[in-house]
C-alpha cells in the first residue's frame, strides 16, 4: 500500500470515528465501529444499512460475513446473495466457496446451492481447478463437480 492510500485510510478512519479500516477490494473497504461490521465507499460513508458480527473483503463481487452465529454471503448492497446459513463460509475463489454446516464440509455456488453432493471432513480452497479433500483418513482432489482425481 503507498502512502497516498495509508493517508486515505488514517483520514477516514479519524474523520468517521471507525474502529478499524481495511484496504479497500472491490471498491468497498472493512470497518468495525465498535461491535458493528460493514462496508465502505471510498468517500468513507457505509455501502449499506445492515450491520453484522463479522465481514471479510469482497472477492468475486460477494463477502462473507457472520450474522448471530451464522455465515453467509453478501453482495455489494449488504443484502444476503443466498437464503442458506452455513456454520462457517470462506471467500469465493475460482467461482466456489468453502462452507460447513454441521461437522461436514463442501463448496457451494454463489448462489449458495452445493457445488456437488459430497459431504468431507475437510475441504481446501479450488486452485487451478482442483481443490484438496479428506474423506476419513484419505486426502484427494476433486474437480468442481466434485468428481474425484487420483
Amino acid at each position: 500500500m503507498n502512502t497516498s492510500s495509508e493517508d486515505q485510510l488514517r483520514k477516514i478512519k479519524e474523520t468517521f470515528g471507525y474502529d478499524y479500516v481495511s484496504s479497500f477490494s472491490e471498491g468497498l473497504a472493512v470497518v468495525r465501529k465498535g461491535r458493528e461490521c460493514f462496508h465502505i465507499r471510498p468517500d468513507g460513508q457505509p455501502a449499506y444499512e445492515e450491520r453484522y458480527d463479522w465481514v471479510g473483503s469482497f472477492s468475486e463481487d460477494l463477502a462473507r460475513v457472520r450474522k448471530s452465529r451464522e455465515w453467509f454471503h453478501i453482495r455489494h448492497d449488504g443484502q444476503p446473495a443466498y437464503q442458506e446459513r452455513y456454520d462457517f463460509v470462506d471467500s469465493f475463489l475460482e467461482g466456489l466457496a468453502e462452507v460447513q454446516k454441521g461437522r461436514k464440509r463442501f463448496h457451494i455456488r454463489p448462489d449458495g446451492q452445493p457445488a456437488y453432493e459430497e459431504r468431507y471432513d475437510w475441504v481446501g480452497s479450488f486452485f487451478e481447478g482442483l481443490a484438496r479433500v479428506r474423506k476419513g483418513k484419505e486426502w484427494f482432489h476433486i474437480r468442481p463437480d466434485g468428481t474425484r482425481v487420483d
